[in-house]
Parts: structure tokens; C-alpha cells; sequence
């Protein structure tokens, strides 16, 4: 992922370090890399955005492998040629590589808490939400 300098130093990034991304859906690791060409925006009212960059066709399989992007974002099909529609989402950035099993599902939901998101638990056996279930 490309991250600004003003990010990296913000967050503690390292280049060619590892970076967790973390939306409302999940968390994915990736190499970080600390560039110029990826620079904050500054809003009107003096709030300063930062972008992050995110190859998003990687996966699996491939001559190149690890996470990938579209994990966190939800399906959004463009109606025309069925591929993938959404490519911003708001996320969290952490230094470090990402949990795993257990692990990853609790970490997103403490991301999700603190942001204010309901959960995205479903039950066993269920469709709703867990906090829908009762």
C-alpha cells in the first residue's frame, strides 16, 4: 500500500514494513510503501485527509500474492459489466501485520465498536446481525 510521509510518520509506518488496513468489514495486511506521490488533503475548514493507495486486484493466487483490497469493501456490481464498483472506503491504518482467525474477527469488531458500526456478527445459523437476533 502506498501511504504519504506525513502518514507514515503519523502512524508509525515503516517503508517496506507491513501495514494493517481495517474497514467495517475486515482487516488486510500489505507491504507499505512511503511515497510523495500519494499526498494528504487538506479540507475547507483545515482537516487534513490522507489517502492511501491499494492495489486492489491482487489475492491468492497469482504471480503476486497477499490480501486483497476489494476484502474491504462490500459487493457493489456495476450493473453493466459485473465488476467492482466501489473503489474508496474509509479505513483505519495500523503498523504490523493483521490477526488471524478468532483473532481477526474480534479485531474488527473492536475497530467496528469504536467507530460506531454495529456488528457484522451473524449468528449461527442466522442471516441477522447478532445484536438483531435476540
Amino acid at each position: 500500500m502506498e501511504v504519504s510521509p506525513q502518514l507514515a510518520a503519523e502512524r508509525q509506518l515503516t517503508n517496506g514494513g507491513w501495514a494493517t488496513l481495517v474497514s467495517a468489514r475486515t482487516a488486510i495486511e500489505a507491504k507499505v510503501l512511503v511515497t510523495e506521490r500519494m499526498r494528504p488533503l487538506t479540507m475547507g475548514g483545515g482537516q487534513v485527509v490522507h489517502q492511501i493507495g491499494v492495489p486492489y486486484h491482487w489475492g491468492e493466487q497469482g504471480l503476486s500474492t497477499g490480501d486483497s483490497g476489494n476484502d474491504l469493501f462490500g459487493v457493489v456490481m456495476d450493473p453493466n459489466v459485473h465488476i467492482q464498483e466501489s473503489k474508496v472506503a474509509t479505513c483505519d491504518i495500523r503498523p504490523g501485520r493483521r490477526p488471524r482467525g478468532p483473532a481477526l474477527v474480534e479485531f474488527v469488531e473492536s475497530r467496528r465498536r469504536a467507530a460506531g458500526v454495529a456488528s457484522g456478527l451473524v449468528p449461527p445459523g442466522g442471516r441477522a446481525p447478532v445484536e438483531e437476533a435476540d
